[in-house]
Formats: C-alpha cells, sequence, structure tokens
C-alpha cells in the first residue's frame, strides 16, 4: 500500500463553482476518507500486506501504534519532518516494523536501495 491518497474529503462537494462573496474567509467542513489499508488487512487471508506512515513526530510510538490498529505485517515507518530525506529528495530512511514488534531500521540511502532492502526484508517472511 502507498501512503494514504487523502484521509479527509470535503463533505459538501459543489458540482459548480463557488463564486466569491463579501466574505474574507470560507470555512470547508471535512470527513474522513475510508481506511483501505485497515479494510484490506481485515478481508486478507494468505497475503502478505506492507503499509507506509508518514509521520512528523514521534516516529516509532505512532507507526507502532498504527501497525497495531491496522494489523498489517509490515509498516514503513518514514519521518516526513526532516527535509534531506523523503519528499523531494532522492534519499530516504525508514524504519521496517512488523506485526511481532520487531523494528529494522534503514540508514540513509538511495531510494532504490531502500527500495531493495524493504522488498528483501518482507521476502524473508
Amino acid at each position: 500500500m502507498a501512503a494514504a491518497v487523502a484521509d479527509y474529503r470535503v463533505k459538501n462537494y459543489s458540482q459548480q463553482k463557488m463564486k466569491k462573496g463579501e466574505e474574507d474567509t470560507i470555512t470547508l467542513e471535512l470527513v474522513k476518507n475510508p481506511d483501505i489499508l485497515a479494510e484490506l488487512c481485515k478481508n486478507k487471508s494468505h497475503q502478505v500486506v506492507v503499509g507506509f506512515c508518514a509521520e512528523s513526530e514521534n516516529l516509532l510510538e505512532n507507526a507502532k501504534a498504527k501497525i497495531e490498529k491496522k494489523g498489517c505485517d509490515f509498516l514503513i515507518a518514514n519521518d516526513i519532518s526532516r527535509k534531506d530525506i523523503g519528499f523531494g529528495v532522492d534519499e530516504n530512511e525508514v524504519s521496517i516494523l512488523d506485526k511481532n514488534g520487531g523494528i529494522t531500521k534503514l540508514e540513509k540511502a538511495s531510494k532504490g536501495v531502500i527500495a531493495r532492502k524493504i522488498w528483501e526484508r518482507v521476502v524473508e517472511k
């Protein structure tokens, strides 16, 4: 699974352009999108499900809670607070959590190397 497309969506979608009014601000009400990863994990039979999470604080604590809540076999935790890894750059550094509580930290490397190491860890299962 890739990261969530969006955790929330606008509640009252307009088919028409919203015209500018006299107000200086506008309030949009958002509702949760379905949790695709949790649903897949709940309904899996023999598949190995690998999820991803992007966290800006408390990386491992949040990832541990997420893998338990979602029920996936592996969760790849990404620290999005750092500017030298992840979004918009060629390198990353992640932690691989498994459903048994194991954590494998992958040190900073190219995204290709990170992807290969994730694959190798999953295949070991």
